[in-house]
């Protein structure tokens, strides 16, 4: 003689379907002690990711100051030439730290126009904001960059030739 089981599946029941379960076949009593775990769980798991949420802060602020402090540790020792540059330079790339330092130049450029104008034109409604001076860096030096330039023009001045 054989025997046959027979097993069913059944689709998961959703949330509504448990808690109307759960009233069906609980008493009062049961019911609030029901909802006092779960809330006693729902508040468990608030702190714990409360306090992985502190740790990830933790984790990352203690990571910027290292980063910080190996940054100025190898700017330091590479000025005072104190170790290899080249090794410390190999050293910044694997903690994915660019080395760079910032150069001020500064340069004077005086420029003169000739502008040829009608006979009756005055000399004076010539201005400083009718002149487009464009400096740029162009210097053929692959992994410098030159974010920022600034100039003034100053003692400027039109007179009739």
């Amino acid at each position: 003689m054989t025997t046959e089981n027979t097993i069913t599946e059944s689709a998961p029941l959703t949330p509504e379907a448990v808690a109307e379960e759960l009233v069906k076949t609980s008493s009062f009593t049961e019911l609030v002690a029901t909802l006092v775990q779960y809330h006693n769980n729902a508040e468990s798991l608030r702190l714990k990711l409360e306090s992985a949420e502190r740790e990830a802060r933790n984790q990352r602020s203690r990571w910027a100051t290292l980063a910080q402090t190996i940054e100025e540790f190898l700017i330091e020792h590479i000025k005072d030439e104190q170790v290899s540059v080249d090794d410390l330079k190999e050293l910044a790339e694997e903690l994915e730290i660019e080395l760079t330092k910032e150069i001020e130049v500064t340069f004077k450029v005086d420029v003169t126009a000739t502008v040829t104008v009608p006979l009756d034109f005055n000399a004076e409604d010539i201005e400083e904001s009718d002149f487009d001076i464009n400096i740029r860096y162009e210097g053929s030096h692959n992994d410098v960059e030159c974010d920022d330039i600034e100039w003034d023009t100053n003692d400027f001045q039109a007179d009739d030739k």
